[in-house]
């Protein structure tokens, strides 16, 4: 009976279920498999050998120049195209200055012919009219004395503001008595006289009456055209 248990102790012993064989160190760290690393193949591809690079090169240097050449033509074309809307912006603005000019012309034809029809010209007959009622009229009758070479001065011109011009004037009339006519020289300084004191006349013409005004200035209108043709401005 010996035999069979000694041979079950020794199967205990071997068996890896109850005696797990050797147990490792405590402290010793696990095992892993060291990891392989293949690199990768680069695919290839039917149709593409190994002048791959130097194709794609070339075929992008000919799709540059291409571009290149586009965009030249491109710019070529909106130069010309640019170009040609100028030339008709200029035929154009050309074409309005002549229309504005043609109208204009016309509308102002047709204001002269409107005034013409609406203000005639006067004829010859008309015209030596007015001239004539352009005249200032004669002195009145007993204002100057020829020989003495006095004035019958109105009211408003005997005042002190014209005393000078009075004067001047009744020496240049002695002197037209004497020689029959004044010369150039005596006449300015007459008719200077003259416009003198008209001046000095319009500076009152708000402080005396109207009518006393008009007969003034009238008197020294026609003073002056009768003895030296000329006239009051």
């Amino acid at each position: 009976m010996r035999f069979p248990l000694l041979s079950f102790a020794l199967l205990l012993v071997a068996s890896p279920v109850f005696g797990q064989g050797t147990p490792a160190p405590q402290n010793s760290a696990p095992q892993y498999p060291t990891p392989q690393y293949t690199a990768p193949v680069a695919p290839v591809y039917p149709g593409y050998g190994m002048f791959t690079n130097t194709a794609t090169a070339a075929q992008g240097a000919l799709e540059g120049m291409a571009d290149v050449a586009s965009a030249a033509g491109s710019y070529n074309l909106q130069t010309s195209e640019a170009n040609i809307n100028q030339q008709e912006a200029n035929r154009l603005s050309i074409q309005n200055q002549q229309i504005y000019a043609d109208t204009y012309y016309q509308m102002r034809a047709e204001h002269d012919a409107y005034e013409a029809k609406k203000h005639p010209r006067p004829t010859e007959e008309q015209l030596v009219h007015l001239a004539r009622e352009g005249i200032p009229k004669p002195l009145p009758s007993g204002s100057l004395d020829q020989v003495a070479g006095t004035v019958n001065w109105p009211e408003l011109l005997q005042y002190p503001e014209f005393a000078d011009d009075r004067k001047q004037i009744e020496t240049m009339l002695k002197l037209k008595t004497e020689h029959g006519s004044l010369g150039a020289q005596q006449s300015a300084q007459f008719t200077q006289a003259v416009e003198d004191m008209a001046v000095i006349l319009k500076r009152g013409i708000s402080k005396v009456p109207p009518q006393k005004y008009m007969e003034s200035y009238d008197f020294l209108k026609s003073l002056l055209y009768s003895t030296t043709q000329n006239q009051l401005p």
